[in-house]
């Protein structure tokens, strides 16, 4: 079967990137990536799964809510992470610039990009309800020589993602990130569980393709405790992947767009395996590639606001090379009905 090779141009091209927060510049020289796989047998496998995936479920009233029983004194606990209806938390990008000008665009600056995580509505999961948190689409704000204009697309843009831990075919995972265009989750006085999502694949007609964690998957273990971990999915065919959090810090000091905060936990995320790895990875000036390996992610989380920062690590295979990349993103607006109930 003939294989259709997907080049995603990332150019030659020079450009400022401004940051309010950092106020920073980057010059960046990126060449070409490279992603190879069988379209064929990709499309017809879509095709399949958006018939076969949402048979057994879909929007539908609200049945099987969890009652939260008050919380104790002892670390973070549910009760503490907002996940009301309305809740939204927007995050400014802090890190390199994701928005890529098209073929013959010249960008000046990149000034700002920002992305939306909204709670609203719900959707039967096997049977439980579920709340839907929607990822929005990032709008960078740049500068051409006609003026600042906003350009609005849609990217993979947390670790989990961006690592292809996200979409499967059959019983593993793509190669290649695909963005989030929403995530379903169910919540109790312990848990925080995560059990389906919805990509976006632009080519497709109805782009949207929803598709169930199996297992689930298991976001927060509540109380948060200094030294506390847990797995968040592990697989058991081959290959096995396995992901674990931690919690290795409390009452931490950070400052972000939203505000300063002094009781922050820290959590950290690791996909096992990864940090083994060699890699390399584009110096600060983007002149040449230095030795590097993946770190776990870390989350910033505060009590009654959710997570403040997230940063994390990616790896790109080009031609048999990891090339590790990163995220950085922070709290700049954030709006949290004042009826926390659940």
């Amino acid at each position: 079967m003939t294989k259709n090779r997907v080049v995603i141009f990332l150019g030659s091209y020079q450009y400022k990137v401004q940051n309010a927060t950092r106020n920073r510049v980057f010059s960046a020289k990126l060449g070409f990536f490279t992603l190879s796989f069988n379209m064929s047998l990709f499309l017809l496998s879509i095709v399949l799964l958006s018939c076969l995936g949402c048979s057994e479920e879909g929007l539908v009233d609200p049945h099987g809510e969890v009652e939260l029983s008050p919380p104790s004194s002892d670390g973070f606990q549910a009760a503490d992470f907002p996940t009301s209806n309305g809740s939204a938390w927007t995050y400014l990008n802090v890190g390199f610039g994701l928005y890529n000008p098209g073929e013959g665009e010249v960008i000046e600056a990149l000034l700002e990009e920002t992305f939306t995580i909204r709670i609203e509505g719900t959707r039967d999961i096997s049977g439980f309800t579920h709340r839907q948190a929607t990822v929005g689409e990032i709008k960078s704000i740049v500068r051409t020589d006609r003026g600042e204009e906003e350009r609005v697309f849609r990217a993979a843009i947390d670790h989990l993602s961006t690592n292809a831990r996200y979409f499967r075919i059959d019983s593993d995972f793509l190669d290649f990130d695909l963005p989030l265009y929403a995530t379903y989750f169910r919540n109790t006085p312990q848990t925080y569980t995560e059990s389906a999502f919805d990509v976006y694949i632009s080519f497709l007609d109805n782009p949207v393709l929803h598709q169930k964690h199996f297992p689930p998957r298991l976001i927060w273990d509540f109380p948060l405790q200094v030294g506390k971990a847990w797995t968040v999915f592990e697989t058991k065919t081959s290959p096995v992947h396995q992901v674990v959090r931690r919690v290795v810090g409390a009452d931490v000091s950070i400052t972000v767009p939203a505000g300063t905060y002094n009781n922050a936990y820290l959590v950290e995320e690791e996909i096992v395996g990864l940090s083994q790895l060699p890699a390399l990875k584009f110096s600060a000036d983007f002149e040449r590639l230095e030795n590097a390996r993946y770190e776990p992610a870390k989350y910033w989380v505060v009590p009654n606001l959710g997570v403040v920062k997230y940063q994390y690590n990616y790896l790109v295979v080009q031609e048999g090379v990891n090339l590790l990349f990163s995220g950085d993103f922070e709290l700049s607006d954030f709006e949290l009905p004042a009826d926390n109930s659940r």
